[in-house]
């Protein structure tokens, strides 16, 4: 009983004494780590002031990019610090047989995060832009690497994964300078054809916030019953306002104006999105 609690002790003795001896190096090795951490940190910030101005999302891709690579750097280092005989052939070894396991564990992690940083890199939309992707439809408040968030027009936010992003089609509303909006029109009791058309093209024209140029249409979409003597149009016109406040402050005033136009002898009915 006494030789085993003897051995117990002088094990434990030696664990504290090999722990003491490390310690030096160990303390040197979280140091080293730190000034790597800080360093990665410094250099993604000067990455991201430099490209603000000009490619903000590929300044993103840079600095998380470079920042990794500088703490896994700063890892490295710390590790053959604390632990001199470490070779670099150990850990390609380990991370060989331990990136299999975690590419298998984390496989939907790691394609949103690598279609984060193709997006970032190739920009199709960026931060504050109107886009659509099948229900959801709002203002991008944040691209991270795993997922991009928007805010709905409605205020709610709504959290994509960056892989749907990436595989789905998905409308950019803000992309251009010009958007153009359209509106389903019912006529009745219309007499020449061609003075109604022309009649809605120039009130449409007058609306404040209507371009010029391409100017406004109005094309007929369908004759109806003639015994009716109802004409449906289609009225188009463009803006430079593409965002869907602007879009609906457009449509009250071109609306706003037709009736004032044609009324009574025409109905405004809204077209099904």
């Amino acid at each position: 009983m006494n030789a085993s609690i003897n051995k117990f002790w002088q094990a434990a003795y030696q664990m504290v004494d090999s722990f003491f001896a490390r310690l030096p190096s160990l303390i040197v090795g979280v140091i080293v780590f730190l000034l790597f951490y800080v360093l990665s940190i410094f250099v993604s910030r000067v990455i991201l002031r430099t490209t603000r101005h000009h490619r903000p999302n590929l300044g993103v891709v840079f600095a998380r990019l470079i920042g990794a690579a500088i703490i896994l750097l700063g890892f490295l280092v710390a590790f053959s610090v604390v632990a001199p005989s470490f070779q670099a052939g150990d850990l390609i070894k380990i991370l060989g047989i331990g990136g299999v396991a975690i590419g298998f564990a984390f496989q939907n992690i790691l394609q949103n995060f690598l279609a984060g940083l193709l997006l970032l890199w190739a920009e199709p939309f960026r931060i504050r832009d109107e886009i659509k992707l099948d229900n959801y439809e709002g203002t991008v408040e944040d691209i991270q690497t795993r997922a991009t968030i928007i805010r709905t027009y409605d205020g709610r936010r709504v959290v994509i994964p960056n892989a749907d992003l990436f595989t789905h089609s998905v409308t950019v509303n803000t992309a251009l300078d010009i958007r153009r909006w359209e509106y389903d029109l019912s006529a009745k009791n219309v007499g020449e054809l061609a003075d109604l058309k022309s009649l809605v093209t120039n009130t449409v024209s007058k609306v404040p916030g209507v371009l010029p140029s391409p100017g406004p249409e109005v094309l007929v979409m369908d004759l109806g019953d003639p015994n009716a003597n109802i004409v449906k149009m289609r009225v188009f016109w463009w803006t430079k306002a593409p965002r869907q406040h602007e879009m609906l402050a457009s449509y009250d005033k071109v609306l706003t104006a037709i009736d004032q136009t044609l009324n009574p002898s025409a109905v405004a009915q809204p077209r099904a999105a």
